[in-house]
Order: C-alpha cells, then structure tokens, then sequence
C-alpha cells in the first residue's frame, strides 16, 4: 500500500506527538519518583518531655543517616512540628503537617494523650502514623487503627513484666507514684497488674497533677507512711528530676527505695541529679551495654555524632525512624495509593534492634523481647554508668482492638 507524502507527514506528525507525549509521560514519572519522602515529626520540644523529644529526634536521624537520607533514591525530607504535648495543639499541628506540608507520613509522638487525640485524624485522612512512644494500651486497643502502627511498646508489655519479675524476686508490698494522665496511669496500673498477679500487693496509688506539680512532699509522705517495702515510680524529664532529688530530701533512699523505670534515672538527667542516681536500680528496655553487636554499632555511631552515651529515649527514636526506614525498602520507595499498605507491610517486618528483636503483633504494636533490670554504677573514670544486672521476657499487649485488619 503506498503513502502520499501528505499522509506520510500527517503519520509522521501524529508519531511524533506520541513520542513527545510519552517522553513527558515518563518524565513526569520519573519526576514523581525522585520527589521528596515527606516525613512529619511530631515531638514535645519544648517543655517537661523536652530532653527525651531531642533524644529522640537524635536517633530518628542516625536510623535515617544508614540509609543515606534516602529510599531507593529518593531523599528523605523530614518536617518537625512541636505538639507541646498538648492534645488540642497535637491535632492543629498534625492537621498541618498532612493538609498543608502534604506529609506522607507522620512520625515521632511521646504524650500518649497527644497519640490518642490524633488517632482518629489518621484514619480520616488515611495517613501512616507511626508512633515512636505513645504507650497507652488504648492506642493499638480501643484507638487501634489500619493506619497506625507503634515501634515502641505497649505499657502493658512492659510494666507488667516489671511488676511481675519484683514479685518474683520476694517484694511483697509496693507504694506507687505518677503523673495523672493517660500514660501514668497505663505504666502504673500494668505494673500493678503484674505485681499483685504474682503474689505482691501495692498497698497504696498515689497520683501527682501532671505538668503542675514542683512540690512533691506531700506525695512522698504519703508514700513513705504507706510501710511498703518499695516505691514504684513512673516520671519523666524535669518532673523525674524533682521527685528523685526530693526523695533524697526527705532522707527516704535508705527506708523505701524508688525503684521505677528508664525514664526515673534517665542519662539525660545525670548531669542535674549528680550522685543521686549512683546505685539506683530500675528496669529497662535498652541500655548502651547490651552486649549484641547491633547495639555496640548503634552506641558507636550516636557517640561519634552527638559525643554522649545515647539514653533509651535515642533508641526508641532510632526505631521508630529505622522501622520506617525498612518499609520503605520492602516497597520500593514507594508510597503506595492505600496508604494502609504502608502499615501492614510495617507489621510484617522483624529486625534487630538495639533492644533486642522487634516484631509486630496483629495490633501494629511492637513487641518487647527483653527487659533489662539496671544499676547505675560510678565506672573507672568515677562517671556514673549502667551496669546490666538481670533481664526477662516483655509482656504481651492488653486485649482491645476490635477491628481486623
């Protein structure tokens, strides 16, 4: 069949086009790909949680540094906002870190009164939100969501193993004390579970207004005249600096020991508490002795970077930022159009972690190997360090999510 050269050119124009249409086409591909991961960081910043929001955005970057700042070649923009640990706040914050920055997801999150708040925001906007603290067992229960996963702990998986290994260890009476909000409450009663479960008793709760209490006298009268055998304590940041100095105060280090966790004798806190933490004992869930060759690499690179020791606060916020990290891997640096993908590929992943083992459970929320039980100790150059006494097996989460997914 012949061609006038008229055709000829209409052919050639029309092939032309296609060609010019679909270079553009892959451009615009291309152009897609390369584009920015948006990561939002939502942390207290400023505030009683201020040195473990900067401990933890500390580690979130090393956990990125490994991969270049990237995801099969596309960099990785991370966009921090300060949730003043405020739920009202958190949601005006998160609403613009998705409506506005256009995250693609969003990270970080220590008050677990913030976490509950925008939870429900996740789901409506179907955005991935990981959550590096948050530990109240309603997150990955009653608030548990397709679009939520947590790269730390329930407070059930960790305090009642805590409770749970005092009793085993012959204390048969315990006082507790902590700030009365969502996660002080969640620490404390799982560790209260996990006492009386296994034969102790906590004789008496004693709860402190969080945020406003300075003077903790009253609180820790209260407890001295309770004739338990240990106070059991969960604070953190500038209200654990006040209740371990007052203790000490009162002269009750000797009577009634405050045992407590992590974030009671956190290494942030070492240079205002002085001697005071030498020979304290608490439970934990890292410390930068844990003798695994993923730990020793971890401990290397946050002191070549940031010339400290990093406090368990880093090594949530390394997960939290290395758990994203690896499901972007697995799918390909992509985000895919059902964002909830991005959750349930979360869940499928184990890795090894500072702390140990992660895995996720049905819920989204990550599981607890190992908990350590730690001395402060002076080392040879008479700085305090953590010594390893004892470790045992996390608990599991608490039943409440109705959903399947």
């Amino acid at each position: 069949m012949a061609f006038s050269f008229r055709a000829y050119a209409r052919f050639a124009a029309g092939a032309g086009a296609a060609v010019v249409l679909a270079a553009a086409a892959t451009t615009s591909i291309r152009a897609e790909d390369q584009a920015p991961i948006k990561i939002g960081l939502m942390l207290p910043y400023k505030g009683v949680y201020a040195l473990p929001a900067e401990s933890i955005d500390r580690g979130f970057q090393l956990a990125l540094e490994e991969f270049g700042n990237k995801s099969n070649g596309r960099p990785i923009e991370v966009i921090r906002a300060d949730d003043e640990l405020t739920p009202s706040v958190g949601v005006q914050k998160f609403n613009k870190l998705v409506q506005g920055d256009k995250v693609d997801i969003v990270a970080g999150i220590i008050g677990s009164n913030v976490g509950i708040a925008i939870s429900e925001l996740a789901e409506k906007n179907k955005v991935p939100l990981v959550f590096a603290n948050a530990f109240a067992d309603e997150i990955t229960g009653k608030f548990c969501s397709p679009y939520i996963a947590r790269t730390s702990f329930s407070a059930n998986g960790f305090e009642y193993a805590s409770g749970k290994y005092w009793a085993s260890k012959g204390i048969k009476t315990a006082v507790t004390m902590g700030p009365d909000y969502t996660a002080g409450r969640a620490f404390i009663d799982g560790f209260k579970r996990g006492f009386e479960e296994n034969g102790g008793k906590v004789v008496e709760q004693i709860w402190t207004p969080f945020q406003k209490t300075k003077d903790y006298s009253a609180a820790l009268t209260q407890a001295a005249n309770a004739n338990a055998e240990i106070i059991y304590a969960f604070y953190a940041g500038a209200e654990a600096i006040q209740v371990v100095k007052q203790h000490a105060d009162f002269g009750l280090r000797s009577k009634v020991p405050l045992i407590g966790d992590h974030w009671v004798y956190d290494e942030a806190l070492w240079p205002a508490l002085g001697d005071l933490v030498i020979n304290a004992r608490h439970v934990a869930t890292h410390y930068p002795g844990v003798p695994t060759e993923v730990n020793r690499k971890f401990v290397k690179a946050y002191q070549d970077k940031f010339k400290m020791e990093p406090d368990v606060s880093a090594e949530l916020g390394y997960d939290n930022g290395k758990a994203i990290m690896l499901t972007l891997e697995k799918l390909g640096g992509k985000i895919p159009e059902d964002r909830a993908k991005f959750i349930s590929t979360m869940r499928g992943l184990t890795f090894d972690a500072p702390r140990g083992k992660i895995r996720f459970n049905a819920q989204n929320s990550a599981q607890l190997e190992k908990v350590y039980l730690v001395e402060i100790v002076k080392g040879a150059d008479g700085k305090p360090q953590r010594k390893g006494l004892d470790e045992f097996p996390g608990a599991g989460d608490l039943p409440g999510c109705t959903k399947s997914f």
